[in-house]
Parts: C-alpha cells; structure tokens; sequence
C-alpha cells in the first residue's frame, strides 16, 4: 500500500499559489506558452500534475490535499466576479456580445445532449449527465461542486470526484485548444491590440499608429 502524505488547508491553498506563480513563470520563460496563450494555472498545475504522478511512481507516495477552505475562496471568488459585474459594459458589447451569448447557449445544449448520450452509450447513472455537461463545463468547478451533494443524493458514487475531473478536463483542453486557435485567427487577420487612450492620426492604418507609438 502507498504512503500518503496529506497537505492541510493553510498549506493547501499556499501551495495552490505556488502553482500559479509556477505557471507565470514557464509562461513568461517560454515563448510557445506566451504565443498560444496558455493560462497560467493550466501550464503550472500540469507540471505539477507530472510532479506528483512522478513522486508517487518513484517513492509509492500518493499526495492529498485537504480541502476543507475550498467552499469559502470558491464564495468570495465568485463574489468578486459579481462585483466586477457591469451592465454598461453589457450594453458596449453590442452585436459581438449577443453572438457569443448565442454560441454559448448552443454550446451548452450540445455539451448536455452528449453527456446523456455518453452516459447512456456506457450504462452510467443518468443523473451524472449533468456533471459531464454545462454543469462542469461551462459553470467550471464551482458549479460542479454545487452540484455534486444533489447528484450524490440520487445515487451516483463520487459525483464530487466526476464533477471536478470534467470540470478540470473541460478547463485544460478549452486553454491547449483555444490558445493556438486564437493565436491563428490573429495572425490570418493581422489583428493588433488596441490602445483606447491613444489619439487616432489622420492618414495612418491602426497597424501604422501602433507602430507610431512604439517607435516614439
């Protein structure tokens, strides 16, 4: 039987900010990070994904970590995404805003129409369709762990651990994915940031302001 070796909640959640600042490193350090816009968290928390299987298939160590603080930071950190909520800016998104609420509301019926029939194909629960689909995938981790207790009750074992796997899954695969996608858009379109400060010169494309500023 393995050792295990477990983490307390102080020690738990330093360390998950140890991840990040890990992460901000190899993206600032490596260029193909930087340039396919991998997240932070996603770059860190592999290599310390790898880290751990590599502990545990080198010195039969499993590592734990409790999480007994996760409710509480999950509260104020979606409390803060509420405050940062801002109804003019809504209204500024105009039409690319309302396409993407549509896209993401077609997005939410596809991912929950194949998780039902994922569960179905397998003979799984279900009820735990629901943490394979938009529960986990849209709503991420904190609505997975919302979910879990009711999806639990009705009978499918570890729906906690099934929620917080796809929700993870969901997360890694949209940054590896999104990442270069987008970084292929922007190029194909020679897209350049915009400066909503700088003052537009007559005469010059947006690309040559740009160049304008850096050059000054």
């Amino acid at each position: 039987m393995p050792e295990t070796l477990v983490f307390p909640p102080f020690v738990a959640f330093t360390l998950g900010m140890v991840v990040y600042f890990i992460g901000a490193r190899m993206t600032r350090k490596r260029a193909f990070l930087r340039d396919y816009n991998i997240p932070e968290p996603v770059s860190g928390g592999i290599f310390v994904a790898l880290a751990i299987w590599a502990i545990y298939a080198v010195f039969n160590v499993e590592i734990d970590f409790d999480l007994s603080s996760r409710n509480t930071l999950l509260v104020i950190f979606f409390t803060t995404i509420g405050l940062n909520a801002s109804f003019a800016d809504l209204v500024r998104g105009g039409k690319p805003l309302a396409l993407l609420l549509v896209l993401t509301v077609a997005f939410i019926v596809a991912q929950n129409v194949v998780a039902l029939l994922g569960v179905s194909l397998f003979g799984l629960p279900a009820a735990s369709s629901v943490l394979l689909g938009s529960a986990s995938l849209i709503g991420g981790h904190g609505t997975a762990i919302a979910w879990a207790p009711d999806i639990a009750a009705r009978g499918v074992d570890g729906a906690l651990e099934i929620g917080v796997a796809a929700a993870t899954l969901g997360l890694v695969l949209a940054a590896l994915v999104g990442g270069p996608i987008a970084k292929f858009l922007i190029e194909r379109r020679d897209l350049e940031p915009r400066d909503p400060d700088a003052e537009p010169v007559v005469g010059l494309s947006h690309k040559e302001q740009i160049r304008e500023k850096i050059d000054y």
